[in-house]
């Protein structure tokens, strides 16, 4: 798999594309940086991303095919690869709320931004962004937005002295490829059947078929 890391950037999701315009990306990839300048969150907004503050990654897949599901189910699919991966890795119960949220404790600790390469009418790459809020910071967020939470409000301090970013980081790659192989696979229902799982109380599992 191949690894694209950067101190600072726009947009890991914007970087991706560039990347692949460039012909850079051969095959499953992810960029990875320690600041966003513009982060990218659903419907236009954005997503605070300070520096060393937070897990901002976009993993790359060059699908094979003459089609892909809906950009939904691979979202939903990102969610239960976050909540398993923080699950392994962190020791923490996330829950997901319609379609794009990670929560803990009814605050929001990331997002997920998932986004098509379209050419000719194909689509040749998915793009699957996702924002962990890791340290405390200086969020700035809409005024109807959910407060925001952070691994370091969550996990004790003892633990979180000893938690390795690398680790949950690899540990994110490696679910969110895997929930994109089962996408790519057609096997939608196992998707939302595992979200189901771990969703929000009250939330219903979106229709992406």
């Amino acid at each position: 798999m191949q690894a694209f890391s950067l101190d600072i950037v726009d947009s890991t999701n914007e970087e991706s594309k560039r990347l692949i315009r460039r012909g850079e990306v051969t095959g499953t990839a992810y960029v990875l940086a320690r600041e966003q300048t513009a982060g990218k969150g659903s419907r236009g907004r954005s997503w605070a991303s300070p520096k060393d503050a937070g897990i901002y990654l976009s993993v790359v897949e060059l699908p094979r095919g003459p089609g892909i599901a809906p950009t939904t189910t691979f979202t939903l699919a990102a969610g239960v690869a976050c909540a398993e991966a923080l699950r392994e890795t962190a020791q923490i119960e996330v829950r997901l709320k319609p379609v794009n949220d990670l929560y803990v404790d009814g605050r929001k600790l990331g997002g997920i931004l998932t986004e098509t390469v379209v050419r000719s009418g194909r689509v040749v790459a998915l793009i699957t962004g996702v924002g962990i809020n890791v340290h405390p910071a200086d969020r700035v967020v809409a005024s109807n937005a959910a407060e925001p939470i952070c691994l370091a409000d969550i996990i004790p301090p003892d633990q979180f002295a000893t938690l390795d970013l690398n680790v949950v980081t690899a540990a994110l790659v490696a679910r969110i490829h895997h929930w994109n192989a089962t996408v790519f696979s057609g096997r939608v229902d196992d998707v939302r059947r595992s979200w189901d799982i771990h969703k929000l109380p009250g939330s219903a599992v979106p229709d992406c078929r």
